[in-house]
């Protein structure tokens, strides 16, 4: 009985392929609070979605880490990389992509790239989740928590921002864009005071000429004193008094990163060209500055304690 019994057990084990998780580089241009969330939420992602039981399952992931601290470490970063042999690269940063694009024939998915496309050029096998919002996705949500919204004031940098406005009025022509360019960080105060009477919602760019420590107070003030909603790119603006953030869930483009990987790894996608897929996006509002400029909006919850 007893040598049925372990005959049995062994033709079951049989059944099961127990194969090695993936070998993982993470390269990270800094060291930040962002960084290790995002990688914590990727690495957790990544192991939903291979077998850990029955047919086919798959040992956990071995991990290294590379910070790109120094300017220096590069070379030993990309010999690392290349002594490990990895099975994919994550690249968190501009940085990091162009050291995990110097380590040829290993599939790469990126995160937190301004500009992927210029960094990637002509390479292949890499995939990432865009950095930047698409101003229709913004408008968007402005609308769906500000119906009302018809004038929508803008100070810009044309050096930097001069395309993106260009394209406002072809991707909302329900909307009249009252666009002003600020040739330098001095102009802004006065600009966004000459929006008076003339905008019904005060949107803020992320354009470091327009939009910083120096201008802030500005947009907030105006926002106040004319009773009208600022709309904003980042969440740490609420802190400030902005009433709508529409920015990026991070939990969610690590969520998205894992399902590229997986792609990636299973040689459904990747080779052939790069691929780069909008962010998800998250929209926050700050209930005390909407009950500040007496406007109705129901969101999310903020709290500013």
């Amino acid at each position: 009985m007893k040598k049925l019994l372990l005959f049995i057990i062994i033709s079951l084990l049989s059944l099961v392929e127990i194969a090695q998780g993936y070998e993982i580089v993470v390269v990270k241009s800094s060291l930040s609070k962002v960084n290790e969330r995002i990688q914590y939420t990727f690495i957790n992602e990544l192991d939903k979605r291979v077998p850990h039981h029955g047919l086919k399952s798959i040992q956990p992931h071995q991990l290294t880490e590379i910070i790109l601290s120094q300017e220096k470490e590069t070379r030993e970063s990309i010999r690392k990389i290349q002594n490990t042999h990895p099975d994919l690269i994550l690249a968190l940063g501009s940085k990091a992509l162009k050291v995990a694009l110097s380590v040829p024939d290993i599939p790469i998915v990126h995160l937190l790239v301004i500009d992927p496309e210029k960094i990637i050029g002509t390479a292949t096998n890499v995939s990432g989740v865009a950095l930047s919002i698409p101003p229709k996705v913004q408008l968007d949500e402005m609308t769906r928590y500000c119906p009302t919204v018809k004038r929508v004031g803008i100070i810009y940098d044309p050096k930097r921002n001069s395309g993106f406005v260009k394209q406002l009025e072809s991707i909302r022509s329900d909307l009249e864009f009252i666009s002003l360019a600020a040739g330098n960080v001095d102009e802004v105060p006065g600009l966004i005071n000459s929006l008076h009477g003339k905008v019904d919602l005060l949107w803020m760019l992320p354009d470091p000429t327009t939009t910083n420590q120096k201008t802030i107070q500005s947009y907030i003030l105006f926002s106040i004193k004319n009773r009208i909603p600022l709309l904003t790119f980042s969440e740490k603006f609420l802190n400030y008094g902005a009433t709508i953030a529409v920015t990026f869930d991070t939990n969610a483009i690590a969520e998205q990163a894992a399902d590229l990987a997986m792609d990636m790894l299973s040689r459904r996608a990747g080779g052939d060209k790069a691929s780069i897929v909008p962010p998800r996006v998250k929209t926050v509002i700050n209930h005390k500055m909407v009950a500040k400029l007496n406007i109705s909006m129901v969101s999310k919850e903020f709290s500013n304690d």
